[in-house]
């Protein structure tokens, strides 16, 4: 996914960024040589493995950045200059502010407090949430005592900030073993901010409670009993109520697709025992860069009211031999009686940056509210390119 968004730090827009940060370190009596910054960008490009600009990912892009203006710039100076460069130039705000908030977290002359605050600035740029997990990791509990005392800021990209940049397993970020292991740590800043005014906060603590859920699930599942509760929804207003069931979902998405009962139950899906499912295929050989096509016949032989959330399951070949399942979300409707479906659906294997497909033996499995109910085997044909 990197690979869409790296020109967003194309070398030419970080050049632009450094002659906005010339400008505005005179002001603070501060030399910036730009011609040394370009410079410093190729440097520190090798130094991330690769001799173009064009070749770096993202993260690899930032780095680089960052380390050429921590060079330029006098080694206890200039992060105020930075900051107000942001400010001066909208034109800076977005992927470009992440360069600036990585200069400040590799800043070897910024106590923690320093550091935080001007972290605290820029997040509004765009996010601080990469930046912030350097001083994390060096010093967590005076991080935590500092990010509790932002869980009533008035900006909630501050408050989205104490909930992204704890996340224990955020995409792109490096990882946070201590609230891996210890995710009592962050606890209570979910809390305080379950029930955030904005969308943009509440998905944050959603996705942080996802993270957690791969690794203590258990504690998702009875932190979304409780969060549940009728005693804890009663004091909420018909709209905070919706919007906590919406954030508790989206947190057990990972708990969905690995069929947990407890997470079933919680949100209506009772096992469905009164379902019976086949699969089948006319198409059993499927080509590289082509789709597998697939039917699905599901019956209820009952009355009963309940849920169903079907997914389907493709167990991927590996170039070791083995396969790896992957969950696909594919149906969620209400049967209220007795009922016979017909669905087709089809699953590409069309070349993508995201996932490598070898040949082979490939198998499908359909769930039905966390339950095998069929599976498919289908055979993956060698690329001819």
């Amino acid at each position: 996914m990197a690979e869409l968004f790296k020109e967003n730090l194309s070398l030419e827009k970080i050049i632009t960024l450094g002659s906005s940060i010339a400008e505005h370190s005179s002001a603070y009596n501060i030399e910036f040589n730009e011609k040394t910054f370009q410079n410093k960008l190729t440097e520190f490009c090798a130094e991330q493995g690769e001799q173009e600009w064009q070749l770096l990912t993202l993260m690899q892009r930032l780095r680089a950045g960052a380390q050429a203006l921590h060079s330029t710039m006098p080694e206890n100076e200039g992060a105020q200059a930075v900051v107000s460069a942001l400010y001066a130039n909208k034109n800076l705000s977005g992927w470009l502010s992440l360069v600036c908030c990585e200069y400040v977290a590799i800043h070897q002359g910024l106590s923690l407090a320093q550091g935080l605050n001007y972290l605290q600035q820029m997040t509004e740029f765009f996010s601080a949430e990469f930046a912030i997990r350097h001083f994390i990791l060096k010093q967590p509990e005076e991080s935590l005592a500092i990010l509790t005392s932002w869980l009533e800021h008035d900006n909630h990209h501050i408050r989205r900030l104490v909930s992204e940049g704890t996340r224990p397993r955020l995409p792109w970020g490096v990882r946070l073993p201590i609230f891996i292991e210890q995710p009592e740590l962050v606890m209570p800043l979910l809390s305080a901010l379950r029930d955030d005014d904005e969308e943009y906060v509440r998905r944050s603590v959603a996705n942080h409670l996802n993270d957690i859920a791969k690794d203590h699930p258990q504690l998702i599942i009875s932190t979304a009993q409780q969060w549940l509760a009728e005693s804890e929804l009663s004091k909420l207003t018909a709209v905070q109520r919706k919007q906590r069931i919406k954030l508790i979902r989206h947190a057990c998405r990972t708990l969905f697709k690995q069929g947990l009962p407890e997470i079933m139950a919680l949100f209506g899906y009772l096992p469905a025992e009164d379902v019976q499912c086949s699969l089948s295929s006319k198409q059993l050989n499927v080509p590289f860069g082509s789709e597998f096509k697939f039917e699905l016949v599901l019956e209820k032989n009952t009355d009963n009211d309940n849920l169903l959330m079907v997914d389907y399951v493709v167990h991927f070949q590996k170039a070791n031999g083995k396969q790896a399942p992957k969950v696909f979300k594919w149906l969620d409707r209400r049967y209220d009686s007795k009922a016979n479906e017909q669905v087709e659906r089809k699953h590409s294997f069309r070349k993508i940056s995201t996932r490598k497909y070898y040949p082979g033996t490939h198998k499908l499995e359909v769930m039905v509210n966390g339950i095998k109910k069929a599976q498919i085997e289908f055979e993956l044909l060698e690329s001819n390119s």
